[in-house]
């Protein structure tokens, strides 16, 4: 049981979260622009701690500004980075009471919700409202998946301690006018949606950390896709894959997407596009390791570039060893590809300097594994 006054500590906006307006209106814009652009080299010449930190006339701030952008390339993400090293306030809400994370959830800007600390994911505006609130009112499936999919993870559910009431509270919160995200996803004719969202509050994380509550189909069905997965059977995965089921969890929090990025057989380019179309590229077992480290481990570079362009974190870290993708290929792919999924991890903004919970950096853990090719280009 989480207590009602913890709930409302996580949920409730503070009013020091309320950038200072400064700086130049047209410098925020270009700054906005340049790291939509993914131009790292612009950013990191014009970003300053004053600039990444003020707000415009209406309380935006830079992060706002790129949370409205439709799209962003895969450099975003270093750009975004940067931003947060220079204390830009992933909390800061403008004028209206809205964060950055709702402006990103209305747009369905998984990139830059992504990145954001999971504090920040569920603060309520003016109305009361979630970014899963707002993902749920505007049909916007990829940030509504992965703030659900989010409160699998122990280290967000702190099923240990809570069991599951964490997850059922913060995904059954309540707006001003008493609509849950699924009342709004309903009402706004998001009806799949909205079926969607009630079958993920039916899960139960138990305070062993396990995921139970699949219906006797969903679990089949499933099944399937886990069977298509580890056989390689690309074919039979494009034709039984849906939106409703391809994010369906085992026990672990494991996902079609998870068996498939994880077996290199499954390197059809026109699969992938299909399975980062109807699943969630950021979801993660209940130990924080991404479809991204799976597709990492097996040196799978195709999964690995799909789930990069579909907008999967490059420098997520998994609960085991504090791992980035970069540090499981360094130490899980096999000799022959781990060199060309690190390439195409590096060219996404994988950041080679990380240290895992030891204190290993990925060209440490090549090392170390022998992986002579991906030691060189990480020196």
């Amino acid at each position: 049981w989480v207590p009602q006054l913890q709930l409302q500590e996580l949920t409730q906006p503070d009013p020091c979260n309320q950038a200072g307006v400064g700086g130049s209106p047209a410098d925020l814009q270009t700054l906005a622009h340049d790291v939509i652009q993914g131009d790292f080299g612009q950013v990191r010449r014009l970003a300053t701690r004053q600039l990444v930190t003020s707000a415009d006339a209406a309380r935006g701030t830079v992060l706002m500004l790129v949370a409205d952008a439709p799209e962003t390339p895969v450099h975003t993400e270093k750009c975004i980075l940067y931003l947060f090293e220079l204390g830009a306030n992933p909390k800061a809400a403008d004028a209206n009471g809205d964060t950055a994370a709702h402006l990103a959830a209305r747009r369905d800007h998984l990139r830059l919700l992504t990145l954001l600390s999971f504090d920040a994911k569920w603060l309520r505006n003016d109305n009361g409202a979630t970014p899963l609130m707002e993902a749920a009112r505007t049909g916007s499936w990829k940030c509504a998946k992965h703030l659900l999919h989010l409160l699998r993870q122990w280290r967000f559910n702190e099923c240990f301690e809570h069991g599951n009431s964490k997850r059922t509270r913060l995904l059954g919160l309540k707006d001003r006018k008493g609509r849950t995200a699924s009342d709004l996803a309903m009402r706004s004719g998001h009806s799949e949606l909205a079926s969607y969202i009630e079958r993920e509050m039916r899960l139960v994380v138990d305070a062993l950390g396990e995921i139970s509550g699949l219906t006797a189909q969903d679990q089949a069905d499933r099944q399937e896709l886990q069977r298509l997965a580890k056989a390689g059977d690309s074919a039979g995965l494009r034709r039984a894959a849906t939106r409703g089921s391809c994010d369906l969890p085992d026990h672990e929090g494991q996902t079609a997407l998870m068996w498939a990025a994880q077996n290199s057989s499954c390197g059809d380019e026109a699969l992938w596009e299909q399975l980062v179309q109807l699943g969630d590229p950021t979801c993660a077992t209940i130990l924080a390791e991404s479809c991204l480290h799976r597709a990492a481990k097996a040196g799978n570079s195709a999964s690995a570039s799909a789930l990069l362009a579909a907008r999967a974190s490059a420098n997520a870290r998994e609960d085991w060893s504090e791992s980035t993708p970069l540090m499981l290929a360094a130490i899980n792919a096999p000799l022959a590809s781990a060199a060309a999924v690190g390439q195409v991890l590096l060219d996404s903004g994988a950041d080679w300097s990380l240290k895992d919970m030891r204190g290993r950096t990925a060209l440490d853990l090549a090392t170390q594994h022998g992986k002579s090719e991906l030691a060189e280009l990480l020196r």
